[in-house]
This record gives C-alpha cells, sequence and structure tokens, in this order.
C-alpha cells in the first residue's frame, strides 16, 4: 500500500492523483483565451448580459401620478422629478427596462420616452412612442445637456429615494386607478 492510499487519497503511477485537473483540455502552446469571443459566444447561447442600470425620461411633471400611470401599468421603478426636463424612472429590476419603455410609451400616447441603459462598458439610448421603439439617440450627448441628476441615477452615484423619487407600481391597480380619475375630476 502506497502512502498516499493510507491517508485516504487516491496515488501511486498512472492512477487519478496522477493527472493535474482531469477535467481541463489542454490549451495548445502558446494560445490563451480570447474573452471578447467568450462574452460573444455567450450571449449568443444565453442573450445578452442584462444592463447594470436602466433609466427611462418621461416628459411628465407630476411624480406622484406618474408613479400611480406606472402602478396601471405594472412598471416597478422610482419616480424622480428633474427640473426642466420631466421625470426620471429608474427601473427597479433594470432587465425589464425595454418592457417597460414599451408598456408606458403604449400608456403615454404621442410622448417620446427615451430610454438610457447603463452596460458594462457603455450607455446605449433608445426612444420609444406608443408602444414602438424609434431612432437610437447619442446617450452621451444627451447626458451632456440634460441635468445632473439624470447623469448620477444613470451611473448609479445618486439613490432615486434620497433624490425625491417615489415608488412606482407597488400600489393596487384598482387604487392607482381611482387616484388619477379622482385627481382629473378636481384638477
Amino acid at each position: 500500500m502506497s502512502g498516499d492510499e493510507r491517508d485516504g487519497t487516491p496515488g501511486g503511477p498512472g492512477g487519478p492523483g496522477d493527472r493535474e485537473h482531469p477535467d481541463l483540455p489542454d490549451l495548445p502552446e502558446g494560445e490563451s483565451f480570447d474573452l471578447d469571443a467568450l462574452d460573444e459566444e455567450f450571449a449568443r447561447e444565453f442573450g445578452p448580459k442584462p444592463p447594470k442600470a436602466a433609466v427611462l425620461v418621461v416628459p411628465a411633471t407630476n411624480a406622484r401620478k406618474l408613479a400611480e400611470v406606472c402602478t396601471l401599468a405594472d412598471v416597478h421603478a422610482w419616480v424622480v422629478p428633474v427640473r426642466g426636463l420631466g421625470c426620471a424612472l429608474v427601473a427597479q429590476d433594470p432587465a425589464t427596462g425595454e418592457r417597460d419603455a414599451e408598456a408606458l410609451s403604449t400608456v403615454l400616447r404621442g410622448a417620446e420616452l427615451v430610454l438610457l441603459l447603463r452596460g458594462e462598458e457603455s450607455i446605449d439610448g433608445q426612444t420609444w412612442r406608443d408602444g414602438q421603439r424609434g431612432e437610437d439617440p447619442r446617450a452621451g450627448l444627451l447626458l451632456s445637456v440634460w441635468p445632473d441628476t439624470v447623469q448620477r441615477l444613470v451611473l448609479g452615484s445618486l439613490d432615486p429615494a434620497e433624490a425625491g423619487g417615489v415608488a412606482g407600481g407597488d400600489g393596487s391597480k384598482a387604487g392607482a386607478f381611482w387616484k388619477l380619475f379622482k385627481g382629473r375630476r378636481e384638477g
């Protein structure tokens, strides 16, 4: 019996302890992994990586009413008022950003909404109107002219609750409808 066998580890020449990593294939000499190709292959197999943040800019000035509209449209987001722009919605789940943009643009007929998606290395923009995706704007250009609040929300350096945000999508749909209807009759 060899020393390895005495302490419970397999050993001996040609035994399982002989190979360094039995499950890993050997790479040819001088080759390395191409991480970009690996990312592309992963995206083909499993879909693109989900965004790190999704912020939807909506030309609406009343954050509370927009939060009620979010509830009706089943959009779960923080609604942050942004002076001179409207409101910025920060999706609670960034992976739902496009679905949220489609749903809200369907409800808010005629309004153009801009969705900003922050990935690992870039920020991409999309426009939405009447449930349809439009032209893709240059996100960097928009962020350079919009109030700083939007950029900080996209980058995650500003908490929506601390920015005066209102949670949308969390209440009952009947309650949201009643609040909007009541507000319309009074206003």
